[in-house]
């Protein structure tokens, strides 16, 4: 019932954001208006449904949930149940999912930018998790059913079993992950072409909390990888660990870039192409990670067919 409710969660999400998509072209109502940004409430409700439904299952070592089977134990701590969640590949896909929607809801407040600029900025943003939903939906799907009866779980990888994970890979991702929202301000200001002193402040801004909360995420997970097998370790030159470095240095020239020009507007070609640069490494990296290109000590998959 659990993975029931999760999947429909995702699905409903699914098809909010689509209708965010087909009232953006309808936007000259007001009725519309109201549905638009009604439809984007309404995905991060769902998908947070969604997410805690799988959260859910670990906690309640919902064994029939084929993700949780594989990945939980029904002796292990609490702590080690919720951060099972997104201790794999599928469960930390959706929390990318979760955590993609959270920015367009919490810009969708934004006052500062024009209605042309934020709307276009949730349409395209609205876009990119389209895709990934669809990438979860159909290859991914942590709510997928065991066909017998399971009475216990795997359990969870044994180096992952650390206080670290719970804070760990949600910071990353909110690193990660809200590079897409300036990579749709990025096209948004371009499309408009309004790339004009109030949207360097919010840019700066959005860039300046995303890039902190990379830069947490990197050096909470070195100084796991420091106790957890030595700097001299595999862990340390893992790829994953490197991969997670070429958006942090973008996003850090980014920062300076938008802090150079509060004044003078000189670098707007440089910004975008950064802006842009910043989500394109961080897809890049993801892909790297999860499509068995890279054999890691930490890789989330090695299904060639997710990578395709």
């Amino acid at each position: 019932m659990t993975s029931l409710i999760g999947f429909c969660g995702l699905l409903f999400s699914f098809i909010f954001s689509i209708i965010i998509l087909v009232t953006y072209f309808f936007q000259n109502k007001k009725k519309n208006e109201k549905l638009f940004y009604f439809s984007v409430y309404s995905s991060l409700v769902s998908i947070l449904v969604s997410f805690f439904s799988l959260m859910f299952a670990y906690i309640n070592s919902d064994f029939s949930n084929y993700n949780v089977f594989q990945n939980s134990h029904s002796s292990k701590p609490l702590l080690y149940k919720i951060t099972g969640t997104w201790g794999n590949h599928e469960g930390s896909m959706l929390l990318w999912l979760s955590i993609m929607i959270l920015y367009s809801f919490l810009f969708s407040f934004n006052k500062t930018l024009s209605k042309d600029v934020k709307k276009l900025t949730i349409f395209i943003q609205t876009s990119l998790y389209l895709f990934f939903s669809s990438y979860v939906i159909l290859s991914s799907n942590p709510f997928l059913v065991n066909s017998i009866q399971m009475n216990e779980g795997l359990g969870l990888n044994p180096i992952l079993q650390d206080p670290a994970l719970a804070i760990h890979p949600p910071m990353l991702y909110f690193g990660y992950v809200g590079f897409s929202l300036i990579l749709s301000l990025a096209i948004a200001g371009l499309v408009l072409d309004k790339i004009d002193t109030k949207w360097i402040i919010v840019t700066r801004n959005w860039t300046l909390f995303c890039w902190s909360m990379l830069t947490g995420g990197i050096a909470l997970g070195s100084y796991w990888a420091y106790y957890e097998l030595g700097w001299g370790g595999w862990w340390f030159w893992d790829p994953v660990e490197n991969i997670s470095l070429m958006p942090w240095i973008v996003g850090l020239a980014l920062v300076h870039s938008l802090m150079m020009t509060q004044k003078e507007q000189l670098l707007k070609r440089w910004i975008v192409f950064l802006s842009i640069l910043c989500f394109s490494l961080s897809v890049f990296g993801t892909f790297l990670v999860r499509s068995g290109i890279l054999t890691s000590v930490h890789s989330f998959t090695s299904d060639s067919s997710r990578g395709i």
